[in-house]
């Protein structure tokens, strides 16, 4: 748990600012979520390993089990299926929330996450996939990010993949995870645990390391030996990588086909932000377009979250970097981001 100082502070909410009015700028309006929810009215949202997670506390009055907000995606897809910001399609809208999750001591991870996201919805074509990803390009270059990496794949390519090996529905659970954390031995295990034949095993290991540019596209349609899932996922991310290229992006992308975000609900085009020095995403989204349909009917809908914490370190670093580089006509510049 984080408490950030005064000087921090002000660089922190003029970065929420900056990103919240560059998303508004492109037609997103500000919703403001609750921070807790009933567990039994979110949980349709929430995978039963994100629910393990949250923070949960009984209501006073009534002494149903509450939870601190765990993920803002999911509290916006209630609130879509509730009809509470009405029915006219595609919505666009912006946030900026913390989201609570517990994590073990020394993991890495903090349990209370800044984020400002935008939320696409109602839009089932190339070009809101476009969009999102544009906007997210633009927002990390507003406030001065110049040196990042975003990952663009599709999920719909490696689950193909793993349902024409016939995996148990655990057994694809687990792989899931395993190629997520780009774990290739444990894949490897999880594979040989069900019996899985050597030429898929060969194709499930191979596509986790399918990284790079669009060669990465044609040997994921050899792979792919024909199989219409496995194709029209590849259709769809050429068709978004093309136009993200076509719109000068091409500078800032790397495909892989073995790209996974950490939530079960995507299920198309998903991609994470990478820079230089930070061990971990600065944030990322992708496509969800039955996740508003666990709560009523399906919208198709994509979206990204920036970690506030993490980007902030990110344009810490560069500008420390770029000081040190500097130091001999420039100056160097420091500070302090947080204490505890």
């Amino acid at each position: 748990m984080a408490t950030i100082l005064p000087e921090a502070a002000r660089h922190v909410r003029r970065l929420e600012a900056q990103l919240l009015a560059e998303i508004g700028r492109w037609g997103y309006d500000e919703i403001i979520l609750p921070t807790f929810e009933y567990l039994d009215v979110l949980a349709p949202g929430l995978e039963p390993d994100l629910i393990e997670k949250c923070f949960t506390f009984a209501d006073r009055t009534t002494g149903r089990i509450m939870l601190l907000r765990p993920d803002a995606t999911a509290q916006i897809a209630r609130t879509v299926a509730m009809g509470m910001v009405g029915s006219r399609l595609p919505l666009k809208l912006s946030y900026r929330a913390s989201v609570f999750r517990h994590e073990p001591e020394h993991a890495g991870r903090d349990r209370e996450i800044f984020q400002v996201g935008a939320e696409l919805i109602g839009a089932d074509d190339a070009a809101a996939d476009t969009e999102i990803i544009s906007l997210l390009i633009d927002c990390l270059r507003h406030v001065g990010l110049r040196s990042f990496k975003i990952s663009l794949g599709h999920v719909g390519f490696f689950k193909g993949l793993l349902v024409r090996a016939g995996l148990t529905g655990d057994g694809q659970k687990r792989a899931e995870q395993a190629a997520a954390r780009k774990d290739l031995p444990r894949l490897q295990e999880i594979l040989t645990e069900e019996r899985v034949s050597k030429s898929f095993v060969r194709a499930i290991l191979e596509a986790p390391e399918l990284c790079g540019q669009a060669e990465v596209l044609a040997r994921g349609r050899r792979l792919a030996a024909g199989e219409k899932p496995l194709l029209q996922a590849l259709d769809r991310l050429t068709k978004v990588y093309r136009c993200l290229c076509d719109a000068g992006h091409e500078d800032v992308l790397f495909l892989d086909l073995g790209e996974f975000r950490g939530f079960d609900y995507y299920d198309g085009v998903v991609f994470d932000v990478f820079a230089e020095g930070i061990g971990v995403e600065l944030g990322g989204g992708g496509r969800y377009d039955h996740l508003i349909g666990r709560f009523g009917r399906d919208i198709p809908s994509t979206g990204f979250a920036l970690n506030v914490d993490r980007l902030f370190r990110g344009l810490d670093l560069a500008s420390r970097t770029n000081d040190v580089a500097a130091r001999n006509g420039q100056g160097r510049g420091d500070r302090t981001k947080r204490g505890t």
